[in-house]
């Protein structure tokens, strides 16, 4: 009985060994089974081995849940721990906003109030908060317990050896960045638990007029998002890495005042997204949230309806200093403009490049054929086309005559694109003609904008232009709009941006509804003082785009004549200046757009030597307190606490002994994993060794 039962015992064990080999065999390739083999492991190891794999990966992505800078869309404080190991953002507590504004200029002091609630310092934090794309950071400030932080203006080699040497004595400093043109940024270190942390920022932006109405909006919306801990690496860079961020939590106190200056008589004004209260005396309006404590999942706007007349109507503002007068001018086109009797030559250039093969070119050609439709037999028109060289349909602009027309459409069916982007040809064919005094020249110029010599481009249209204008249409969801609007203010036009080729028609009707009627051309300004003027040139008035003049005067409460052209008749209005000089920020919306004036001087070569220029830039930027392409703000702490400096050295030697006990390597993965890895390569070496054991 006994022999009969080892008998099949034995059997069993015997079949059950075969029916693993061969399951192992057909599930590893031969060679990697040898090794399995010769390493004492079998299927069983391997599967073992491939969980312990998938889990440890599964951690990892769960460790290591990413915030991108690109999703911040309010003000946060980033907080980054070392013993921790981890990311999070401090709790916000509050947040006023203060905001002045004088005609198209927002004047902005943004106040957030973060506290580490923890009970760990931070060793590492960033600020971050979004602005528009045409806002100017000139000013922040840190207020940490008794410290103050506080940006300053220098020239960029002597604000980075302000930053290097507070960096060396232990103060806590920074340079201001921005991620990108709406992104703006500071780090922060040292702040002790418990501890409250005010940033306050001022920045000034432009405002926009666009369908008859001026829009300015706060970045309030909050999105809901999750982080697990995170393992810092310590080679990651701020600004060009993503960011791990816990759940956001937000108190969400807000206080918003706003004052407006609008210029002119308001048909509407109103909050797009909030309750808010609204006063008024006479031009002046005061908006306030009416509900502080809220969770916002919308921006906060405010929208203003200007009452606009049959003729252009000009706004005035003002700002004094000690020596100078600074002024700002609004001049807004009628509610309707009438289309224009004077005849007009339209030249169309076209890009056939190859990087308009596809649906571009389909696009381009699509714009120039409805171009065509709105021509009328008076007008006089032309086409130029080109890649690696410009061909023009005739020798000059001819009548637009059935018969020429049908042969602009044969020669519009038959472009493809092919070759290089040579823009220079093209540019000197449409601006080569002589002008007939009788026409108004515009020069309709589509393309994707891909070229890399801008500067010798802008030069070129700066120098022929003459009194024609340059209108820029860019074709495609990724064009060079650097280039197409700095091309439409040398040439005196505008710059539409066709992003969806779906929209071409209605992109294009829209233009050429406009240049069809400008509302007033030639237009000048005549100050009775010595003056500093941006734009130098003044472009058109056209239908739902004011023209903005900033200037600079020597002589207060100034006369000023505006003349122009309103469909081939003279116009004037003259008016004196009687404000009383306290409107904000118009001093450096002068020095923002003087200095842009003057970079356009250096990159065109005009004028005096770019040293001279450069030199000019500086001495503009330093008075009024911006940042520009050849200065930097930079934050220096201005009050070291002897007490926190105390608190800051026993911590850093509490560090140095944990570091003795337990020297965890701070590698990209992070400790915590490597630890986890080890463990279950461990756990599978003695279950190897154990059964090695039983079967010796």
């Amino acid at each position: 009985m006994t022999r009969k039962t080892i008998n099949e015992k034995n059997i069993r064990e015997n079949l059950k060994r075969d029916f693993y080999k061969n399951f192992a065999e057909k599930s590893i390739p031969p060679k990697k089974y040898k090794m399995y083999k010769g390493l004492g492991l079998n299927w069983r190891d391997a599967v073992l081995f491939i969980l312990a794999m998938f889990f440890v990966g599964m951690y990892q992505v769960q460790a290591q849940t990413y915030f991108n800078l690109d999703d911040v869309d309010t003000g946060m404080m980033l907080s980054y721990n070392k013993q921790g190991n981890n990311y999070s953002n401090l709790e916000l507590i509050n947040s006023d906003y203060n905001v002045n504004i004088s005609g198209i200029i927002a004047e902005v002091q943004i106040k957030q109030t973060f506290i580490n609630n923890s009970t760990e310092w931070i060793d590492e934090g960033m600020y971050a908060f979004p602005v528009a794309e045409n806002a100017a950071v000139y000013g922040m400030k840190l207020i940490i317990g008794k410290r103050v932080i506080e940006g300053e203006i220098h020239e960029k080699k002597q604000a980075q050896q302000i930053y290097d040497h507070a960096k060396s004595q232990g103060l806590a400093a920074s340079i201001v960045k921005q991620y990108r043109p709406n992104l703006f940024t500071t780090d922060v270190a040292n702040i002790m638990p418990n501890e409250k942390v005010s940033v306050v920022i001022s920045y000034q932006q432009s405002l926009r007029y666009d369908s008859g109405h001026f829009d300015f909006r706060l970045p309030l919306a909050i999105k809901s998002r999750f982080m697990q801990d995170y393992l810092f690496d310590e080679n990651s860079n701020f600004q060009n890495e993503t960011l791990p961020l816990s759940t956001i939590t937000d108190t969400k106190f807000r206080n918003i005042n706003i004052n407006l200056e609008a210029g002119f008589e308001l048909t509407e004004l109103k909050s797009l997204y909030h309750d808010v209260e609204i006063s008024q005396s006479n031009y002046l309006h005061s908006i306030h949230l009416a509900d502080e404590l809220l969770y916002d999942s919308n921006d906060f706007v405010i929208r203003w309806h200007p009452k606009q007349g049959n003729e252009p109507i000009a706004a005035m503002f003002s700002e004094k200093t000690v020596d100078s007068e600074y002024v700002l001018m609004m001049l807004l086109p009628p509610k309707q403009s009438v289309k224009t009797s004077q005849k007009r030559e339209l030249v169309f250039i076209i890009d056939t490049s190859g990087s308009m093969q596809g649906t571009a070119m389909n696009a381009a050609k699509d714009a120039l054929l409805f171009g065509l439709t709105q021509l009328n037999e008076n007008d006089l028109f032309n086409i130029v086309e080109f890649n690696s060289f410009a061909t023009e349909l005739f020798v000059t602009s001819v009548s637009a005559s059935p018969q020429n027309l049908n042969k602009a459409v044969e020669f519009i069916d038959k472009l493809h694109a092919d070759g290089g982007t040579n823009m220079a040809p093209a540019l000197q064919l449409a601006l080569e003609d002589e002008v007939n005094p009788e026409y108004l020249k515009q020069i309709v110029f589509v393309t994707d904008g891909s070229v890399g010599n801008e500067a010798q481009l802008f030069q070129q249209i700066n120098q022929d232009i003459g009194v024609a204008r340059l209108f820029t249409v860019a074709i495609g969801p990724a064009p060079n709009n650097y280039f197409m609007n700095k091309s439409s203010q040398i040439g005196r036009g505008t710059y539409t941006n066709i992003a969806n080729l779906n929209d071409v028609d209605s992109s294009m009707s829209e233009l050429f509804t406009k240049i069809s009627t400008p509302a007033l051309t030639d237009i000048g300004i005549e100050w009775n003082s010595e003056v500093v003027q941006n734009p130098q040139v003044l472009p058109d008035l056209y239908t739902g785009e004011p023209i903005i003049v900033t200037a600079k005067m020597t002589s207060f409460n100034p006369h000023i004549v505006i003349s122009g052209i309103s469909d081939t008749k003279a116009w004037s209005s003259s008016f004196r200046l009687n404000k009383d000089g306290r409107s904000a920020g118009i001093a450096k919306l002068w020095a923002r757009n003087q200095i842009a004036d003057l970079t356009d001087d250096y990159m065109l070569r005009t004028g005096d030597y770019p040293e001279v220029i450069k030199e000019k830039i500086i001495e503009v930027a330093l008075k009024h307190h911006l940042v520009s392409d050849f200065t930097s703000l930079v934050a220096v702490d201005k009050t070291p606490d002897i007490s926190r400096l105390v608190a800051l050295q026993a911590k850093a030697l509490n560090s140095e002994k944990v570091i003795e006990t337990a020297a965890f390597p701070q590698t990209a993965l992070g400790w915590k994993s490597s630890m986890l890895f080890g463990l279950l390569l461990i756990m599978i070496a003695l279950m190897i060794q154990n059964r090695k054991s039983h079967e010796i």
